[in-house]
């Protein structure tokens, strides 16, 4: 039977209110068992891989409420040879509360690579973000070159901004994008796809044209519908992918061998 957070946390709420053993506060930011800065830490790892030149990653998204899913997807990735790392592509929790976090990362921890994780939409909820902050990453848009790839993760949660324009941050986009001595393919990374209607249509075109200009961008890489899919909306040279979501079992296997790109559908 699939956790029903619900229960669970009224549960804890009528446990806490019964004894004094134990305390939890929705609004909670952090604790002293709360990890900090992942993103950095894990960053560092991956940069110490000195591998062959293949890039093999894993894309994994909406982890909400896929708690009895995630062991097995855990044990998957981990028996799947030449992962360099895992990118949790967003919606880490389901209400933004840090027990959400908390239980999420317990999991990801067991992975013998590294993963970074980016901000989704449901992680804006109540706190969320300060949570996703502390624990991942206090910039929502970062970037980071990896075998010659750069890899452009960013937010793209514009709904939660009420569709006011900043959200994808076009100007730090159009910085990231631009040509870079030694980078030879580019992939942008985001929860919301810009197909989606939660992706801030009014910069859907300025979007687009930032990642055709640059004429070296692999793929679009989201989650957010639960699905796989693959649409061109753009160009035929620019695919917009989205990974099915760790609750109905699948990710994506993502490579880069010899600048030629490919994906791959994983169900567990």
């Amino acid at each position: 039977m699939r956790l029903n957070l619900h229960l669970l946390f009224a549960l804890l709420v009528l446990l806490s209110s019964s004894c004094r053993k134990m305390e939890y506060s929705p609004n909670q930011k952090f604790d002293k068992y709360s990890p900090s800065n992942i993103n950095a830490v894990n960053l560092k790892r991956i940069a110490e891989n000195t591998g062959d030149d293949t890039i093999r990653f894993v894309l994994s998204g909406d982890s909400q409420r896929a708690y009895d899913d995630l062991g097995t997807f855990i044990d998957k990735v981990n028996a799947t040879p030449g992962i360099d790392f895992v990118i949790l592509n967003g919606d880490i929790s389901d209400f933004g509360l840090l027990q959400e976090f908390k239980w999420i990362e317990s999991y990801y921890a067991k992975l013998k690579v590294p993963y970074l994780a980016v901000i989704g939409n449901h992680d804006h909820s109540a706190n969320g973000v300060y949570v996703y902050q502390r624990m991942y990453s206090e910039k929502l848009d970062f970037s980071f070159i990896y075998k010659g790839v750069k890899f452009v993760c960013h937010n793209t949660n514009s709904r939660e901004y009420n569709f006011n324009g900043t959200v994808p941050d076009l100007n730090f986009l159009k910085k990231e994008f631009q040509p870079e001595a030694g980078v030879t393919g580019y992939f942008a990374i985001a929860h919301v796809p810009p197909t989606s209607g939660d992706f801030d249509s009014n910069l859907f075109a300025d979007y687009g044209k930032i990642l055709t200009d640059n004429g070296k961008v692999y793929a679009v890489l989201n989650a957010h519908v639960d699905k796989e899919s693959i649409k061109y909306p753009y160009t035929p040279n620019l695919p917009v992918i989205t990974t099915n979501s760790i609750y109905n079992r699948h990710f994506l296997v993502v490579e880069v061998v010899n600048n030629n790109f490919k994906f791959y559908d994983v169900e567990f």
